[in-house]
């Protein structure tokens, strides 16, 4: 019989690829720090002789007379993608019912913890077997607090990740807005808002982001033209906006855009099904022209009348991608002339004062040593954690207290560090929820969820983009692969959410001087390659005290 030996990983840093040498990794219990009503990852390593099949079972965990059951873990197979960044790294997370281990593996498992149950360690077993029989086992410790989030649709935290439909359909053959496309969708919508996705990405025509992803995004709204006059089909915009509500996304619906984007151009392509021929037409208008003035005013006398009916109006923004000063100002008049009553959302990467007037926006920029993310706006500086509390009163950081413009902060392909991508160090994804907390933001955006290479898991790389810009996801039989860094990412978005709790119930000096130096400790050597990656831990531990107050 193979011996199979187990070890305890740190979830915050990549395990070691199958098939490479094993650090010398102590023995001892699988441990986690988690508040009720989330969500806490562990990593286990596992070694053998000789190859061997397996499976992994869990006892439930249990503290006095309360029990997590075994249901609330799952395990996923840690595999490696190759990056020409860093060669292979363990990104993927892949479902299994038995592992055929070949000297090494990590197995990521995900612990939810329900509501309403004691603060206190719970313990238990994970266990691998082989035909039946236990070949080793290793004790689970989950340290509950008494502190518990709130529900995921009810999250403060202001995640805005763009899906790519498209890509879905491409990968599995299938057409575009079919029910069976709606059907493989699902899943994907679904893990969007298990990680508290607020917004419906929703473009509205035709290739909103160009030709910049593998698959360009499909229109969800059917352009028709008879003659001079546009009629607009929204029956797939509705129903991909319905998806969205019945898996708990329906806080925002971002419709991209009036123009193709990133960056400044100096025309519109529209196409349309030419309704005299019956032949799918382009046409090339002149931004600004008084014809694609007239055509965006067709749209949007449409548009509005569909949006009332639905009771969507006042939740709808019209949003771009990187669109400079000197091309938002002609656009903002347009939409201030045709849609007075339509929100503007931005993703920017240049800065100008006339932005202050839009209802979203999302800056890119650079960290500081401190983690302190750099030109963001003065009223959101306010709102950081350097300045928006006093000793002297208690003060609830909640989205009532903020300026009616959603702010967030977003990286792609820069800056180098810290960010996201496939060979980033974990811990940077984590630490996207501290710097959010840190600047006051409401929240974080990200360009790309899913927009997937050819094939993802031997080439996941897309040019001209670092290796993961382009993907938090991997595309499975039955939906979403998740990766570490998308379960980074969002166990971050618990942590913003438990230091908002902390925040309101601050009442003395030294909450303060706790709460100030937890989030700079999180903060702190952003870049992932320095930072020591206990400081999440310590910087949590002081939170939750003052969370945790009655």
């Amino acid at each position: 019989m193979a011996e199979i030996k187990s070890y305890p990983w740190q979830p915050l840093i990549r395990p070691p690829a199958p098939g490479s040498d094993i650090p010398d990794v102590p023995a001892g219990p699988l441990k986690a720090l988690a508040c009720r009503n989330s969500v806490a990852s562990l990593v286990m390593l596992l070694t053998t002789d000789a190859n061997t099949l397996v499976q992994i079972k869990f006892t439930e965990l249990t503290s006095n007379q309360c029990t997590i059951p075994a249901h609330s873990l799952t395990a996923k197979l840690v595999g490696a993608v190759p990056t020409p960044e860093a060669g292979a790294v363990m990104d993927v997370l892949e479902d299994f019912e038995k592992i055929s281990l070949v000297r090494s593996c990590a197995i990521h498992i995900t612990a939810s913890i329900p509501k309403n149950i004691s603060a206190g360690v719970y313990t238990g077993r994970v266990v691998v077997e082989a035909a039946g029989e236990e070949l080793c086992c290793n004790e689970i410790e989950i340290e509950v607090a008494d502190v518990e989030l709130p529900d995921v649709n009810n999250w403060d935290f202001f995640v805005n990740v763009w899906m790519n439909p498209g890509t879905v359909a491409r990968l599995h053959n299938v057409e575009v807005w079919s029910d069976k496309h709606f059907e493989l969708l699902k899943p994907y919508v679904e893990d969007l808002a298990s990680h508290g996705q607020k917004t419906v990405v929703a473009p509205i025509i035709f290739q909103a982001w160009g030709t910049q992803t593998r698959t360009p995004f499909p229109s969800s709204v059917i352009w028709k033209k008879r003659g001079k006059d546009y009629e607009f089909d929204f029956s797939v915009f509705g129903r991909y906006v319905e998806l969205h509500k019945e898996c708990g996304i329906d806080q925002a619906i971002h419709c991209y855009s009036v123009v193709q984007g990133p960056g400044h151009r100096q025309s519109y392509c529209a196409e349309y099904l030419d309704l005299e021929t019956g032949q799918t037409r382009r046409e090339d208008l002149p931004i600004g022209s008084e014809e694609y003035s007239l055509v965006w005013k067709q749209f949007f006398d449409a548009f509005r009348v569909y949006l009332t009916s639905k009771g969507w109006l006042e939740k709808t923004y019209i949003a771009f991608d990187e669109q400079p000063e000197e091309a938002m100002i002609p656009l903002m008049d347009m939409l201030a002339h045709h849609a007075p009553d339509f929100k503007l959302s931005l993703a920017a990467n240049t800065r100008s004062d006339k932005f202050g007037s839009l209802d979203d926006l999302s800056l890119s920029g650079q960290f500081d040593d401190n983690g302190i993310y750099e030109l963001a706006p003065a009223e959101r500086k306010a709102l950081g954690v350097a300045d928006m509390l006093n000793a002297d009163d208690s003060c609830a950081v909640t989205r009532a207290c903020l300026p009616e413009m959603i702010t967030t902060f977003y990286v792609c392909c820069g800056p180098a560090y810290p960010n996201t991508f496939c060979y980033s160090p974990l811990v940077e994804s984590r630490m996207m929820g501290w710097f959010a907390m840190q600047g006051g933001y409401d929240g974080f955006l990200r360009w790309s969820y899913n927009d997937w290479s050819d094939n993802p898991f031997t080439h996941p790389e897309y040019a001209p983009f670092p290796t993961g810009d382009v993907h938090f996801v991997y595309p499975a039989a039955n939906g979403p692969a998740s990766s570490l860094r998308w379960e980074q990412l969002r166990e971050g978005i618990q942590d913003y959410e438990l230091a908002l709790l902390a925040a309101s119930k601050l009442n003395s000096a030294e909450d303060t001087v706790d709460f100030e130096q937890a989030i700079s400790l999180a903060c702190r050597n952003p870049d992932g390659r320095e930072k020591a990656v206990g400081d999440i831990e310590l910087a949590r531990r002081l939170l939750i005290p003052i969370a945790a107050r009655k």
